[in-house]
Parts: C-alpha cells; sequence; structure tokens
C-alpha cells in the first residue's frame, strides 16, 4: 500500500480504502505474531511479555503521508511500510541480536535500522526496526491476500520502550525539535538509559556466573558452608543437601528472609541445624504423614522447629491454629535434638 491509494482525503474514498484494506493488515500482524511467538519459544529466547501488533489508525496514517508528501523526493517512493507494527520486548540487549537472526530466518527481511548498522549519532535509544514480507514459501488461501504487504517488527529492551514511551508523549521525533536548551539533558537522559542497559546486562552475566561456580561446587561436592544465606546460596545448598526432595522454589526468597530474622546469616548455621536434625526430622514425617511428604523448604522448616526452641515458639504463635498434631510431634521428637543450640546471634 503506497500513499497513492490515501491521496484525496476530501472525498471520501481513502476511507473507504483504509477499511477494505484493514482486514488484510490484521492478517499479516497476526501471522507475523504467530510466528514470532512459536519461534521465541522454540529457540528459549526470554522477552517480556508477550509479542503484540498494532495496526495504524487512519487519522495517524493521514498525517504520516501528509509529512512525506512534505518531504518528499523526487528518488522516494513516499511507500507507508508500518502499517502493521509488531512489537518485541526483551529483557537484555544481548537478546536483540538472536531475535533479529530469528526474524531473517522467518521472514524476508526488506530493510533493517539496528543499534549494530546505524549511525551511531542517531536520535534518542531507538529499537532496532525490520521491514518484512511473509517469505515466498508461504502459499496457499491463508497467505496469499497478504504476503505482498509489508509489516514493521520493532525489537526493543525495556529501556528502550521506556525511553520511546516517553518520547513519544513528549512529541519529539528528532533532535532538531527539541528546544536548544534542553538538548544536552534530553541526550543525557538516552545515555543514562544506554549505560543502565549495559549494567543490567553485566549485572546478569555476574549473576549466571555466580550460579554456575554454585552448580559446579555441588556437582564437586566441594559447598562453602561458609558463604551468606541469599536466594541463590539456598538454593543451592537446598540442591545439594537434599537432592530427592521436590523444589519450592517460589518460597526460597521468602525463606531466606525468615532465616535472616531469626538471626541465621551464613549456610554453615543452617547446616547445623540439618546435621543435627534430619534424621529425627525424617522420623517425624514419616509418623505423621506416613511417607516422606516434604518439599525441599517444608524440610528445613521442620529441622529448625526440632532444633530452634525460639523459631518453633515464634512459628507455632503465628500458625496456632490447624497445626496442633505437628507441633504436638515437634515437641516430642524435638527432645531428642534441641537443648544444644539456639538461633545464633544476630
Amino acid at each position: 500500500m503506497s500513499s497513492s491509494a490515501f491521496s484525496d482525503f476530501q472525498e471520501g474514498g481513502s476511507r473507504r480504502e483504509y477499511d477494505r484494506l484493514l482486514p488484510f493488515y490484521t492478517r499479516l500482524a497476526e501471522e507475523t505474531c504467530f510466528i514470532l511467538r512459536d519461534e521465541i519459544s522454540r529457540r528459549k529466547i526470554k522477552i517480556h511479555g508477550d509479542v503484540f501488533y498494532r495496526i495504524k489508525t487512519f487519522d495517524s496514517l493521514a498525517k504520516k503521508i501528509e509529512r512525506q508528501q512534505q518531504k518528499q523526493t523526487p528518488d522516494s517512493t513516499g511507500e507507508i511500510e508500518d502499517i502493521a507494527g509488531v512489537r518485541i520486548i526483551c529483557l537484555y540487549r544481548s537478546s536483540l541480536e538472536p531475535l533479529g537472526k530469528l526474524i531473517s530466518e522467518c521472514f524476508k527481511v526488506l530493510t533493517t535500522s539496528t543499534s549494530r548498522t546505524r549511525d551511531e549519532t542517531h536520535f534518542g535509544y531507538m529499537a532496532d526496526h525490520y521491514i518484512v514480507k511473509l517469505r515466498q514459501e508461504s502459499k496457499g488461501k491463508r497467505y496469499d491476500e497478504i504476503k505482498s504487504l509489508k509489516c514493521e517488527i520493532q525489537v526493543r529492551t525495556i529501556l528502550m520502550d521506556a525511553w520511546d514511551s516517553v518520547s513519544h508523549h513528549l512529541v519529539y521525533k528528532r533532535e532538531a525539535d527539541i528546544p536548544k536548551e534542553l538538548r544536552k539533558d534530553f541526550n543525557a537522559v538516552s545515555g543514562l538509559l544506554y549505560a543502565a542497559d549495559t549494567h543490567f546486562e553485566l549485572f546478569k552475566n555476574a549473576i549466571e556466573k555466580s550460579r554456575k561456580e554454585l552448580a559446579e561446587a555441588i556437582e564437586s561436592n566441594k559447598f562453602d558452608c561458609e558463604q551468606e544465606i541469599n536466594l541463590d546460596s539456598l538454593e543451592a545448598y537446598l540442591k545439594w543437601k537434599m537432592p530427592d526432595r521436590e523444589r519450592f522454589v517460589d518460597m526460597y526468597s521468602i525463606f531466606v528472609s525468615e532465616l535472616r530474622e531469626f538471626g541465621y546469616r551464613r549456610i554453615v548455621d543452617i547446616d547445623n541445624v540439618v546435621r543435627k536434625s534430619m534424621t529425627v526430622a525424617e522420623a517425624l514425617e514419616v509418623a505423621e504423614m506416613g511417607k516422606k511428604f516434604y518439599n525441599d523448604t517444608g524440610l528445613l522448616r521442620l529441622c529448625l522447629l526440632l532444633s530452634d526452641e525460639s523459631y518453633r515458639k515464634a512459628i507455632q504463635r503465628r500458625f496456632p491454629k490447624g497445626n496442633e498434631r505437628l507441633f504436638q510431634l515437634v515437641e516430642e521428637y524435638g527432645k531428642r535434638t534441641r537443648g544444644s543450640r539456639n538461633a545464633p546471634k544476630p
């Protein structure tokens, strides 16, 4: 579809043409989203939210055509290529390139503008843009009416999306639009967002390295119990100490806070409890449930109830109803383990 299809707005023909073609562009956008979702899932690329699309409204399209006609050069086509627009928002800048590769493999890419190809002085903190068509292999009734149409795919990080949302609200399309006295601050914001994306990437890499080292320590049975208790160290410890128990990952963060509340600061603090009371905890578990029942955090909590009297009393005050049988067994079985240790000093 070119601007000539909407050349005369006064007579209403352009509106009729828009209404006629709207279903085809909607189908194109939906098909593009379907392909992208399927491939992103298959390649296990993490994105933020869902792949989604928008179709330019008639008024928005009319304004864009008017702007293009005003600046059109003799060699320009005046074609509108983003009537159908699809957006992917990813978490990290390192995902931009794999997503770009995915797009090039799944579509016929006509033009590309990315952070890796555009001029470094390009205005603002911009997303990667791809103008695509469906590939020629897409044949049959489902595709024949839409495969000649163009679609824009934008790939951006969360911070790129934030930049676009704010700058769009401020109605600044290019640097010359900004009052001279504000340009320095406006460009500084763009730079800050770029720096923040960079540091998010560095932080992600550091976390991945730390978790890899924890996994290697478990594998080699050289887990360091002197390290502090945090989300990653607790998860790794439970994998190491209770490999046959179901993981309750959603509970780990809550449990870290709970452990710190009762003075447990290092993994060795809870390891002392586990080594002292694990056998008794498993015997209590069978007595109460008739089999192995608790997940990893449940078993750790049971060990704490048996060994740490101050912890037991606090938990009993918080959950007085419905657990009478459990606390009765804890009192009975706890006599075998309790007495040599209360909670560590904060």
